[in-house]
């Protein structure tokens, strides 16, 4: 998605040399407008209150507080900043992405991927609105294989539980996410998605019927599997019923 806005931008990090570095690369993005700097986690918590940035370039290993306190805080904002983590260290990476991360740069940072990933920040906002109080993350992180992989969320079919995890349908694969459903479901946008049972979620335009087996109810969805709804969750689906 291309559009013209310009963001704001604060990277964070305590080494001089490599938030000069980053500084320099910032510069050369046109997207970017005002960069600010901080040389720690508790530096970055005050300008982030003060300067409110579009996107939070964020290094994980700090003295004082590290990137994921600062991340986690950053969670509760509104309008919430792009985290974009930039770190040597890959062991970080699947604590990042659980909250939400729209990239995960290795040091020393390519210019080339910090564009795609400030491209990636500036289309995530531009689809949720930032004054949108209900806004929904455009991306999760989810398993493959020994990979972490970015899924865009309108390619999601359904969720269903498997165990401690979520396994994620799209586009003909399959993928696991360690997340709990209840999680998931404030997640995923509910314009989209809908949760018909305790252990699954459907995109709404995938319903192709609800019918009923005796009291029991269940939706077919357009690929014709049918799947359960549990007597909790059927008014969540009874406005796409039809007698």
């Amino acid at each position: 998605m291309e559009t013209n806005e310009f963001l704001s931008g604060l990277i964070v990090d305590d080494e001089p040399l490599a938030r000069s570095r980053l500084h320099k690369l910032c510069q050369r993005i046109d997207a970017l407008d005002k960069v600010y700097l901080a040389a720690g986690g508790k530096e970055a918590l005050h300008k982030i209150d003060e300067s409110r940035p579009d996107i939070v370039l964020l290094d994980v290993d700090m003295p004082d507080i590290s990137g994921l306190r600062v991340a986690e805080y950053c969670s509760d904002l509104l309008p919430r900043p792009e985290i974009i983590f930039t770190t040597a260290h890959r062991t970080y990476a699947v604590n990042a992405f659980r909250l939400y991360a729209t990239d995960y740069l290795l040091k020393p940072v390519k210019e080339s991927l910090l564009r795609e990933a400030v491209d990636r920040a500036r289309d995530n906002r531009s689809r949720r609105g930032v004054d949108d109080a209900n806004s929904a993350n455009q991306w999760l992180w989810v398993s493959d294989r020994s990979e972490l992989l970015q899924l865009p969320v309108n390619d999601i079919e359904r969720v269903e539980a498997e165990r401690d995890y979520m396994r994620v349908y799209a586009r003909g694969r399959s993928y696991l996410l360690h997340e709990s459903m209840s999680s998931l479901e404030s997640t995923l946008p509910n314009r989209i998605f809908v949760r018909i049972h305790r252990s699954t979620m459907v995109r709404r335009d995938l319903i192709a019927e609800i019918r009923r087996r005796g009291r029991r109810r269940y939706v077919v969805l357009k690929d014709g599997a049918h799947r359960a709804v549990g007597p909790l969750y059927a008014g969540n689906i009874l406005g796409n019923e039809t007698d």
